[in-house]
């Protein structure tokens, strides 16, 4: 039986919590919160006990979820890496890069698992699309695209509203795309990035986003992403010398359909697919975690992941400010 505490009381514990009860062989024992009513709250969904800090609890476990804002990531990670406990945290994987940096040297140092919680890696569509892409179908690579548009900041939401909190667009949702760009389409190299602020009641909060990219196996992608559009919708895809796959749907997240067409085709497919951004992802994604440690298996997204995804984050608002293609190094 795996151990499992709890960091954050925030709404996406709610698929979490939700996802890790229908497992017979872990069990969540702790959910932890500043707050102590909200910790208290979650903590009853799942038959756990509340605590206002991890050190109150963090012998009674085995794996910590950290589910809070980006920026306190890093002192958190550190108390449950330097116990010995393995560590799944949400994207981003911190605020700064030398914070990441220093996250990920620790677990190594460790031997413990750092997982980044990329949830989009264990959706249908996407899931769908790199298995069409590794196919070969559609030949050699030239062109992954992202597209991505809708209104989102929520002024409940402090992660995007509180100044001492606020990360933007770049790092906090295009790290679920830049992600997606690297599972699919390989490494980046470097960027070339147009960012911008539409809000005047929040000053140094990106949510408009152009950016194009050098990929290491000579490919190129593009994002075009925004937090203020009043129509909403979503494409990611990739071109090739012989055939295109995309996926896509009609707000910020859900995926309606599948398409693709290769050469050696008279018409194009569609396939009609179901797969909104629900508790489906998170709990596909909660079970390969708790596999990893229980089986021992070295993660496919980790701690390594998250990091580079973060490093784009600021070459794309490095590239912003300077006017410059930024180089990219991990």
């Amino acid at each position: 039986m795996v151990n499992i505490a709890i960091v954050g009381a925030g709404w996406v514990s709610n698929h979490h919590i939700n996802s890790i009860v229908k497992f017979n062989d872990a069990r969540i024992v702790a959910v932890i919160d500043l707050n102590l009513k909200a910790a208290g709250q979650q903590a009853a969904l799942c038959g756990a006990a509340a605590y206002g800090k991890l050190s109150d609890c963090l012998d009674k476990v085995d794996m910590v979820w950290i589910l809070t804002p980006p920026s306190s990531h890093r002192s958190i990670a550190l108390e449950a890496i330097r116990a010995g406990k393995h560590v799944v945290v949400e994207k981003p994987i911190s605020a700064s890069v030398e914070d990441a940096e220093l996250m990920v040297a620790e677990a190594k140092g460790h031997k413990v698992k750092l997982m980044t919680a990329f949830c989009c890696r264990f959706r249908t569509g996407f899931m769908k699309l790199k298995e069409f892409v590794e196919s070969g179908k559609i030949g050699t690579p030239t062109t992954y695209w992202c597209q991505r548009h809708g209104l989102r900041v929520d002024p409940s939401n402090k992660w995007s509203t509180d100044p001492m909190l606020m990360t933007g667009m770049s790092i906090q949702s295009l790290s679920h795309d830049i992600d997606m760009m690297r599972w699919i389409a390989g490494e980046v190299t470097d960027v070339n990035a147009i960012v911008q602020e539409s809000r005047p009641n929040l000053p140094g909060f990106d949510d408009n986003c152009n950016a194009i990219f050098r990929l290491a196996g000579g490919a190129s992608a593009n994002f075009q992403s925004s937090w203020s559009s009043h129509a909403s919708f979503n494409t990611r895809g990739m071109l090739g010398a012989k055939g295109v796959a995309f996926v896509g749907g009609n707000d910020l997240w859900g995926l309606d359909f599948f398409r693709y067409k290769t050469d050696d085709m008279e018409y194009e497919v569609t396939e009609f697919i179901n797969d909104p951004h629900d508790i489906r992802s998170f709990t596909r994604e909660d079970r390969y975690f708790i596999d990893c440690v229980i089986k021992d298996m070295e993660p496919t997204v980790t701690g390594e992941d998250g990091l580079k995804a973060l490093k784009i984050s600021y070459g794309i608002l490095e590239s912003s400010r300077t006017g410059k293609t930024v180089k990219l190094s991990y």
